[in-house]
């Protein structure tokens, strides 16, 4: 071979090695640009991305066009499924390298909310979420009416003005969904629909905010005093210690409300304050009663035979007798401590229990409240007389009647021809302190005010007296005067009085009462009873031994 020769295949030989090196270098730098980058830009089939060349002069090109493929200038778009890799093109040496993976087109989309009330000035982020395994990069948002909200590209909302409409989000393949959007005016004040709430540690409570009518917020920051006692998550709090913890919610424009807690130990035990009998058809709340210094928040109820004895739908403390029979009520605490009684329904017809009446003159011409819970408390053998309960136990104001609550104080002087009188919650108090005063932990006063009146003959068919606010004589009522305390409209009913219910004739149409406005027992129709009953709020009191 000649040395002619030999330089020909030297010069190809270079070139092989050249271009080998050239392609060699290029699938590196591909390799090392696909495997190196993290993300991977997922479209649906069907939809376009748009790519954004950093040059203007640029070619596209797909590596696996039949997974995804340029549909213009600077954007492709997915043909199939699986992954592929695009590249722009600047110089030979100069590309840039984008991974794809095309999934399902979407078929459906949810929003993180179907529902929305805004305030005016408050925004939300609105965003879409496809159908598992799909996916919408493409989605645009427009508002119904731009008056009342607008909204970006990117799902952000903005209230305007008070009044309704739709943000509707589209996918690329036309698929849609929408929100309903309702604004309202900013809160200028709010409140918990509880003021105070107690638990037991442990146990959890869902506060809720209660606004004026057409006010809204829908960004609400809460704050606690102390973390030691509660943990606030998901809208819940949640009891950890022992102690008192202030919770505080403040709206997006700076307006707060406040709910007080207090943490106690939950209860090793309990006691049930239901009745052993009820009238067929009636309706009882689940009465219970804990140690002192402990709480109880989260309690479930349940029933042997719902047939008898049915719990509420929306009230898991309110029980329906339905028929005839006996059912066992449970109730059951977060720590897993019962407390269980059997209870017989039957339609009771009468009962009349054997009670000494006392009588309210000379001393109380005016205490009749006191006087008829001082003659239950003497019927169940307590040791005390009138004039001692309404002297040591009962809160009384002398004076501005009208800036005090019945519901919390006699109102004047139970010795005064000039007093008013009281309502159950201060007969109720009044009772406590007595209890709390002589040690007495074996009966409890029940305030069970608003119930049916075949409920109030429950009690009778127990043999239990029902402190009983009617009016003298048994008029008719009418409201003689009202004042305000504390955001509640007192009524003050003419002839307010209150005795001792004590029997029942439903055949004879017939109630007994102790009266102690002269210190004795009668019978008055069962009509004019109820309606009595009734017109003053059915308002009434029992003492129940534990």
């Amino acid at each position: 071979m000649n040395k002619k020769s030999t330089s020909f295949f030297k010069q190809i030989f270079i070139i092989l090695i050249t271009i080998a090196i050239i392609f060699l270098l290029f699938a590196g730098v591909y390799g090392f640009v696909i495997i190196n980058n993290p993300d991977v830009i997922t479209i649906g089939v069907g939809e376009i991305y748009t790519l954004t060349p950093t040059k203007s002069d640029y070619s596209i090109r797909s590596y696996h066009a039949g997974v995804v493929s340029p549909s213009g200038s600077n954007s492709v778009s997915g043909v199939s499924l699986g992954e592929g890799v695009v590249g722009i093109k600047y110089s030979y040496f100069d590309r840039e390298f984008y991974k794809f993976r095309v999934v399902e087109a979407p078929t459906e989309m949810l929003l993180n909310k179907s529902e929305l009330t805004l305030s005016v000035g408050e925004g939300f982020s609105l965003s879409a979420k496809c159908n598992s395994g799909s996916h919408a990069f493409s989605v645009t948002y427009k508002s119904s009416n731009p008056q009342v909200a607008t909204v970006s590209e990117d799902g952000l909302i903005k209230s305007v003005s008070t009044g309704e409409c739709e943000i509707i989000a589209c996918a690329y393949n036309e698929l849609k969904s929408s929100c309903k959007v309702t604004i309202k005016d900013a809160p200028t004040s709010l409140k918990f629909s509880k003021s105070e709430v107690v638990l037991g540690v442990t146990e959890q409570f869902a506060p809720k905010l209660e606004f004026n009518e057409n006010e809204a917020s829908n960004s609400v920051v809460y704050s606690l005093s102390d973390d030691s006692v509660l943990k606030f998550e998901d809208s819940v709090v949640t009891a950890l210690g022992c102690g008192e913890c202030v919770v505080t919610a403040t709206t997006h424009n700076g307006v707060k409300a406040q709910l007080n807690v207090t943490v106690k130990e939950l209860p090793q035990e309990v006691l049930l304050l239901v009745l052993p009998k009820y009238i067929v058809a009636t309706d009882f709340e689940v009465l219970y009663d804990i140690p002192k210094n402990t709480a109880a928040n989260d309690i479930a109820v349940s029933v042997s035979d719902e047939d008898v004895l049915c719990i509420d739908e929306k009230d898991p403390m309110l029980i329906h007798c339905l028929k005839k029979g006996s059912s066992t009520l449970t109730l059951k605490l977060k720590n897993g401590v019962t407390a269980s009684k059997e209870i017989v329904v039957d339609d009771f017809k009468s009962n009349n229990i054997d009670f000494t009446t006392l009588n309210q003159y000379p001393s109380l011409p005016t205490g009749c409240e006191v006087v008829s819970l001082t003659s239950v408390l003497r019927h169940y053998g307590c040791k005390i007389d009138a004039t001692t309960m309404a002297d040591k136990y009962l809160p009384k104001r002398s004076y501005d009647y009208y800036c005090v609550s019945p519901h919390d104080y006699f109102l004047g002087d139970p010795r005064s021809r000039d007093g008013f009188g009281c309502f159950s919650g201060c007969i109720v108090k009044t009772a406590e302190n007595y209890f709390e005063d002589n040690n007495i932990d074996d009966f409890v006063a029940v305030d069970i005010s608003g119930c049916s009146v075949d409920e109030f003959y429950s009690y009778l068919e127990n043999d239990i007296p029902v402190i009983t606010w009617v009016t003298s004589g048994f008029v008719d009522p009418y409201h003689s005067g009202s004042w305000t305390v504390e955001n509640e409209t007192i009524k003050w009913c003419n002839h307010e009085h209150c005795l001792v219910t004590t029997g029942y004739d439903k055949e004879k149409g017939r109630v007994a009462v102790a009266d102690n406005s002269g210190g004795y027992n009668y019978t008055v129709s069962k009509e004019q009873f109820e309606k009595v009953f009734k017109g003053m709020g059915s308002m009434a009191v029992a003492v129940l031994k534990k």
